[in-house]
């Protein structure tokens, strides 16, 4: 003889809650107050990071005043083409954030390519003017000394002001054991041998001048823009912290929200996590290369994005889905009360979580009673939660027969059938329900795995009773 009965909802009464889920499952990307945090943070990182690279390129540029006129006209030149590239990229990334993403690669490569060409032409024309010098002997070893002392203000100044271990490792160094065979044949008297290789090696300095300045320009623009990337995650992530509660048909419910973290299951705080580790990779020291930090635009915010976005869709199908438990619950307790001579007493979660499974008790005047388990059953994590299933317990001071059990099965399952609740036929399952069920104080204090169902642990706030109905708690 089997006092459990089990009754499962169609999937039809639980496919219209998870569409209303799903309509909320992408984050509102143009809320005013989110659009202008971003904007404001970035604001801020803009100005922070171009000051520091503008006062680099400023004590750099001091510094390379001392160089020969030749060299001095060469290189303001290009001081001043690296200002007007730091001002354009400057621009184009406080002035267009979201285009700036998808499109500042090519324009920052394009833009680099362009100043390169404009630095090799200019070296070239130098080192001609060099190259007519060593015919006369008193005069190379002019040109010479003026070349090394021009080498050794450049290396200076790269050594001092500009970042060539990140950019160029070892560029220096090879650049600076020329200078030191240079310095040897120049002790030795041979000026004009040296003068060529003193004038490959400033203009190489020269070139590694411009490029340490272009790919620092790059790498920052790379992270501001990664950085970017990220605090659009992090203000979408705090504005979805809570969210309106919606009804069955996906509708916003006035003056009603919920706790997103708590019925994803902590989701929210996992996403929040991680995104505060990627964000704290690319702080000003960050050991990422350019290449890694577009990256974090290209694929990591998207995902976290993503994840964001179930995570919401998640949460709200847990809240529809405990809305739904309470409500088939009514509905079985209005059909068992109609069907039988039972009255409803109480009603309470598993582990008084509102995520867990949902019981209702009936007594009858012989103090027979009968719990109503109403579960989702373990679904794919993907698509929500699993089939609707409804236990109908029997606790029977006398005996009744198995007959008499299956007949009262049958008419809760006709009844909820005219009340237009789309349930199967009623199956047998353990012979006995568990007693520990009929004590619904204990079974608010830990979560509780009954026959087939499914209850997840944490405590939460009760539902609010009103008659025989409770509704999940959405202030939370």
């Amino acid at each position: 003889m089997s006092g459990a009965k089990r009754i499962t909802v169609d999937s039809t009464a639980w496919r219209e809650a998870q569409a209303a889920a799903a309509r909320l499952r992408t984050v509102q990307r143009d809320v005013p107050r989110l659009v202008e945090a971003v904007r404001r943070q970035q604001r801020e990182e803009l100005d922070r990071v171009f000051g520091g690279m503008e006062g680099r390129q400023r004590r750099v540029e001091q510094v390379l005043t001392g160089l020969s006129d030749e060299a001095k006209r060469s290189e303001l030149r290009t001081a001043k083409r690296l200002r007007e590239q730091a001002d354009r990229l400057r621009g184009q990334i406080g002035s267009a954030v979201e285009q700036v993403r998808g499109e500042q690669d090519e324009r920052i490569r394009a833009a680099i390519e362009r100043e390169r060409a404009d630095r090799r032409a200019e070296i070239q024309e130098l080192g001609r003017e060099l190259d007519g010098l060593r015919g006369d002997r008193e005069r190379a070893a002019s040109a010479a000394g003026r070349t090394l002392a021009d080498a050794r203000l450049m290396r200076d100044a790269i050594r001092a002001g500009l970042p060539h271990e990140r950019f160029a490792p070892g560029r220096l160094d090879r650049l600076e054991r020329r200078i030191a065979t240079a310095e040897s044949n120049l002790a030795a008297g041979l000026a004009a041998e040296s003068l060529s290789l003193l004038q490959e090696t400033f203009l190489d300095l020269a070139e590694l001048r411009a490029d340490l300045v272009l790919l620092d320009q790059e790498w920052q623009a790379a992270r501001l823009a990664a950085l970017d990337a990220l605090t659009v995650v992090a203000e979408r992530i705090r504005f979805s912290a809570r969210l309106p509660a919606p009804d069955e048909r996906g509708e916003p419910i006035d003056g009603l929200s919920f706790d997103v973290d708590h019925w994803s299951g902590g989701g929210l705080a996992a996403l929040r996590a991680d995104l505060e580790e990627r964000t704290g990779e690319v702080g000003d020291g960050s050991p990422l290369g350019t290449g890694e930090l577009r990256e974090i635009v290209r694929r990591d915010a998207p995902e976290l994005e993503r994840r964001l976005e179930e995570t919401v869709a998640r949460a709200t199908a847990a809240l529809l889905a405990s809305q739904a438990r309470v409500n088939v619950a009514e509905q079985v307790v209005d059909a068992v009360e109609h069907a039988t001579g039972f009255a409803w007493t109480e009603n309470a979660y598993a582990g008084d979580d509102q995520r867990a499974a949902f019981y209702s008790k009936l007594r009858h005047l012989n103090d027979n009673e009968i719990v109503i388990e109403v579960a989702h059953e373990d679904g794919d994590e993907d698509d929500g939660p699993g089939t609707l299933a409804v236990r109908i317990l029997s606790y029977d001071r006398d005996t009744a027969s198995e007959e008499e059990l299956a007949e009262r099965a049958r008419e809760i399952a006709t009844s909820l059938r005219e009340r237009g609740l789309p349930v199967g036929e009623p199956t047998e399952e353990a012979p006995r329900p568990d007693p520990a069920l009929t004590d619904f104080a204990a079974l608010r204090t830990e979560a509780v795995r009954s026959e087939g169902g499914r209850s997840e642990g944490g405590r939460s706030e009760g539902g609010r009773s009103e008659g025989g109905r409770s509704r999940p708690d959405v202030r939370r």
